[in-house]
């Protein structure tokens, strides 16, 4: 090794062992991945065999980061001076792409406040178009015109589009689909002003010459759930136009939002971006870095629509004060496809002296465990064995300052179990983490990788256990300030396939909220506002499958071009494309416009109860025609002045046309005149009217 590189390696290595110097704060996460070759492997390059399966490259780990900097310019310039890519800054925090070592050396810089990164997001998995009301909609039945999202854009980040799929298709034939920035498997130039990727034009495809495909599939059955415009299995704005970034870690979530806008802004169109991903990475209050940049990109016109995530019944949160005593948790960790790990990220509250120390026992009793280590410490690891049987690696990382947003000291902690102590293992060995001191705190159990579950938590409470629980399991982007998060609901548990087989899913109830639908609140309500916000249907959903990808689940496919999937990933495409119709209503529709709509227009019922809003359901089932009315102005109302021009507010409580002796007559449908009005004034405009009154799903 050259004297050059050795000096380098050590540099990192000593600020990577130490406590961060008041400027560079460089989070835990990244800490552990320096030193775990297990967690690289979720950020190894990827490529794609001839099965269709994802097969890492042998390449360097290069990590998604955020950089809060009081210098952007001078950081963006040092980052791709060291070979990393840097993005546009978003206010004071530029999106950057490197290895471990770069952004160790980063954050060494003057003017970097904070280098902050997490696990790789995960996408999280036609009854519904009459359940939320879409088709009436369409049809323009009592209200001033059809509306199907023309004149908005309907995008998305996820795992790609497949463009030429037929319910993509306009009025025309040709693809509604304007713009693919593909962040992983196409080859050619990126898009003007990056650097990665590749990116197909509006040219390219209509000529049919982009090579983006989606191999997974997903997001190609999320657009077309969003703006699909299929006769059988159509989505919710079927005249919006579509835009998407293909990405497979979600490592530049935050620059691919801001270039979605951006392409918006060049058009000069409202857009909703749907992000049907997710993590617990995070304080999940609202003030990480991806939380903050993401609340700033929102505004009038531009929306964004997060699945609130698929962990309802999942035992991934434990939060309790140990008052002076030790409080002790079993967990599960599960073996995966590429880290084989599991991860918690523990956030204390402020003024909390806490100390935490993991463990493993079997039914003779504790077998081995780590030292207590103080949530403001040092790095510790430990190796744990029973007589002579190594079980695993536990590294546990303070961050070693109170988060400068939230008060909060922050605790990683990665167990790398060995084969003898994953879950099911012969010899009956189980974790355990224990929490001691004074002072409440909050842990999730997060996802390592893209292939590998997160561990769970036990509910035993007995022989004095604390049980885990599935409370404020909303994950991130959606507790994002801003970003709407949507729950999920039933619409279908049987159907028959495309082979002739009736599949029936017991544990799905039809109207009643998801099993999975994660459940809230945030960890600071107040600051994120309610998470979620609603519910929209998510399971079983029918819509576009990917040429270029196969059937997941078995049982699912419907007929060669549409398939079922339910998740919470299938619920936000539903609100993100009703957020479509409000904004062709009201192009200037801010976030806070959108939920304000949504909420007055939800519907509750006998399953939603009337204790509302709750953690699961929130404010109710979203209900698309209510809201385009109320946006209208031809719907619920509490006075005249909710009403559009010439409609008034009588004592039932719904806009109602004025009739020439000043009175509300009770009709629900515009006067003919008034209709050819509206229509002359949207065709001076050059606004297009879709005549179509097709209803599906």
């Amino acid at each position: 090794m050259s004297l050059f590189r050795f000096a380098i390696v050590t540099a990192v290595a000593v600020l990577l062992a130490a406590p961060p110097a008041k400027t560079g704060d460089v989070g835990p996460y990244l800490r552990l991945v320096q030193r775990s070759e297990r967690l690289r492997q979720a950020w190894k390059p990827q490529r794609m065999t001839p099965a269709g399966l994802l097969r890492q490259v042998e390449r360097p780990a290069s990590v998604g980061a955020l950089v809060r900097t009081g210098d952007v310019a001078r950081t963006a310039a040092a980052v791709r001076e060291m070979g990393g890519y840097a993005g546009r800054a978003v206010g004071s925090i530029l999106p950057v792409r490197a290895s471990v070592e770069v952004l160790a050396r980063v954050a060494e810089r003057p003017e970097v406040e904070r280098v902050e990164a997490g696990p790789p997001r995960r996408p999280l998995l036609d009854l519904s178009r009459p359940e939320v009301r879409a088709d009436e909609v369409e049809a323009g039945d009592g209200l001033l015109m059809s509306i199907d999202g023309t004149g908005a854009i309907a995008a998305l980040v996820d795992t790609g589009i497949d463009y030429e799929h037929p319910d993509f298709a306009g009025p025309t034939g040709r693809t509604r689909v304007q713009a693919i920035w593909d962040q992983v498997f196409a080859s050619g130039e990126p898009p003007p002003g990056q650097t990665v990727g590749a990116y197909c034009d509006r040219d390219s495809l209509l000529r049919g010459n982009c090579n983006s495909l989606d191999f997974i599939g997903h997001g190609t059955h999320v657009a077309a759930t969003m703006a699909g415009s299929g006769e059988t299995y159509r989505g919710m704005a079927p005249g919006a136009d579509v835009m998407g970034v293909a990405s497979i870690d979600f490592g530049l979530l935050v620059e691919s939002v801001a270039w979605l806008f951006d392409q918006a802004e060049a058009r000069s169109m409202p857009m909703v971006v749907n992000l049907s991903l997710g993590g617990h990475y995070g304080p999940h209050d609202g003030t990480g870095l991806e939380s903050q940049a993401l609340s700033e990109l929102v505004g009038p016109g531009r929306i964004i629509m997060a699945s609130a995530g698929n962990e309802g019944s999942d035992v991934i949160h434990l939060g309790y004060d140990p008052q002076g005593s030790t409080g002790k948790t079993l967990f599960s960790v599960f073996s995966g496809f590429d880290v084989s790990a599991a991860l918690f990220t523990i956030w204390l509250e402020p003024g909390a002296e806490l100390s935490f120390a993991v463990g493993v026992a079997d039914d003779a009793g504790e077998k081995a465990e780590t030292d207590f280590v103080p949530g403001d410490g040092s790095y510790r690891s430990f190796a744990l064995s029973d007589e002579g049987v190594l079980l695993g690696r536990v590294q546990i990382q303070p961050a070693g300052f109170a988060n400068p947003d939230n008060g909060k000291h922050q605790v990683d902690i990665l167990i790398e179990p060995e084969d003898a102590a994953f879950q099911g293992n012969p010899g009956g060995y189980v974790w355990y983490i224990k929490a001691r001191g004074t002072g409440a705190f909050d842990a999730w159990s997060a996802a390592s990788g893209f292939l590998t579950p997160p561990a769970r938590f036990s509910t035993r409470d007995d022989d004095g256990l604390i049980p885990g629980d599935n409370h404020k399991s909303v994950g991130m982007p959606a507790v994002a300030l801003g970003v709407i998060a949507i729950g999920s609901f039933a619409t279908r548990s049987q159907w028959v396939d495309t082979d002739g087989n009736t599949v029936n899913h017991i544990e799905t109830t039809v109207d009643e909220i998801s099993f999975f639908s994660s459940l809230g609140p945030s960890a600071d309500p107040e600051r994120t506002g309610p998470k979620p916000f609603i519910a929209a249907p998510g399971e079983y959903i029918v819509a576009a499958l990917s040429r270029s990808s196969a059937v997941m689940e078995q049982g699912t496919k419907f007929d060669d071009g549409h398939v079922a999937m339910r998740g919470t990933s299938m619920s936000c495409p539903h609100a993100a494309g009703i957020a479509a119709l409000l904004l062709q209503v009201d192009p200037t529709l801010d976030p806070d416009g959108i939920r304000s709509i949504l909420a007055k227009s939800a519907r509750s019922d006998d399953n939603t109860g009337t204790d509302l809003p709750n953690p699961a359901w929130d404010h109710g089932k979203i209900d698309a025609y209510e809201a385009v009315a109320l946006a209208m102005g031809v719907g619920l109302c509490s006075d005249d002045a909710d009403c559009t021009e010439g409609w008034v507010c009588p004592d039932a409580g719904r806009c109602e046309e004025k009739s020439d002796s000043g009175c509300g007559c009770g009709r629900t449908n515009p006067a003919p005149g008034s209709i050819l009005l509206v229509l002359s004034i949207l065709l001076l405009l050059g606004i297009r009217i879709s005549a179509s009154s097709r209803t599906g799903w």
